[in-house]
């Protein structure tokens, strides 16, 4: 059980009273080539309805990407839980992934919240090569992304829900997803102790990583220092549709596994992968760029992680 994503909830709980008001519009994701179709199923949900959800669940998808892997063509259906937020390895009778989330009524900043972490799962392969042991040796770095996209989700529809018809009751949400996105990313454990750069604490807690990757603490300051290499670049959210496909992957070393991740993403991501790698400083083979695609931009990593 994820203890730490109760004491989260109850302190939004006291934080946000749910306010009643619309839900966003819903910018659907459909198409002949990437038919992504959400459905919130079931009780549990409060004072909202499944319709509302949906819409925000929506705009969760739009805004970590602009198109979908194929392999999303099956439906994700979402039902609620009360216990923690789990996206599940096996599929539903029809194939459908099966996602569960634990928020409740009009808190739209924790199905945000929850569900940009799930559905990171579901595009990154997490399902794949786990021969009846779901437990890899670098899942601590998928779950580190898909807690950086949690943190991304809040920050993108924060700004988009600011700007959107004040009739819409949107941007009154956007203040409280304005206002959890800076609780956590404030948060003491997500800062790195004073100079020390993000390889040197990785050399320092990888292997208990390794070991038990739902170290959250530990997950939460890996994706504050993945969080810069996302923000306003949402493209670059398509490249973790290539990992964990390798065979070798749940065995692998962080450089054998970056370095898959390379040799896998398309040629408009690789700059991007090798950033990542560089934070962490793993060195790709020779040859492989390892300057971000936004220039500065692992500076300004390096720089926010040393304070």
């Amino acid at each position: 059980m994820r203890v730490w994503y109760f004491a989260i909830s109850l302190l939004c709980a006291l934080m946000f009273a749910s306010v009643a008001g619309a839900a966003p519009t819903r910018q659907s994701t459909e198409s002949e080539d990437s038919p992504l179709r959400l459905r919130v199923e079931g009780g549990g949900w409060g004072d909202a309805s499944p319709a509302k959800i949906e819409d925000v669940l929506y705009s969760v998808a739009n805004a970590l990407l602009s198109r979908f892997p194929n392999r999303l063509a099956a439906p994700v259906v979402i039902t609620h839980t009360a216990g923690s937020p789990i996206a599940f390895y096996h599929r539903g009778p029809a194939g459908e992934y099966l996602v569960r989330l634990h928020a409740s009524d009009e808190r739209w900043h924790l199905y945000v919240f929850e569900f940009a972490h799930e559905f990171c799962h579901l595009l990154s392969n997490f399902d794949a090569n786990i021969d009846g042991n779901p437990r890899r040796h670098n899942q601590w770095f998928e779950e580190s992304l898909c807690e950086a996209a949690s943190l991304y989700a809040l920050d993108d529809l924060a700004s988009k829900w600011a700007n959107a018809p004040v009739e819409s009751g949107l941007p009154g949400q956007s203040v409280k997803l304005r206002a959890f996105f800076n609780l956590l990313i404030g948060e003491e454990h997500r800062q790195l102790p004073p100079q020390v750069p993000p390889a040197a604490w990785l050399g320092a807690n990888e292997g208990q990583l390794r070991g038990d990757p739902y170290q959250r603490e530990k997950n939460d300051l890996v994706a504050k220092l993945l969080l810069p290499l996302f923000q306003g670049q949402p493209k670059r959210w398509e490249a973790i549709g290539y990992l964990n496909l390798d065979p070798a992957d749940p065995g692998a070393s962080l450089a054998e596994y970056l370095h898959h991740w390379h040799q896998r993403v398309p040629q408009e991501h690789k700059t991007f992968v090798a950033g990542v790698s560089k934070v962490f400083g793993v060195v790709l083979p020779a040859g492989v760029a390892v300057v971000p695609a936004t220039a500065g931009q692992l500076e300004n990593v390096s720089i926010a992680a040393a304070r």
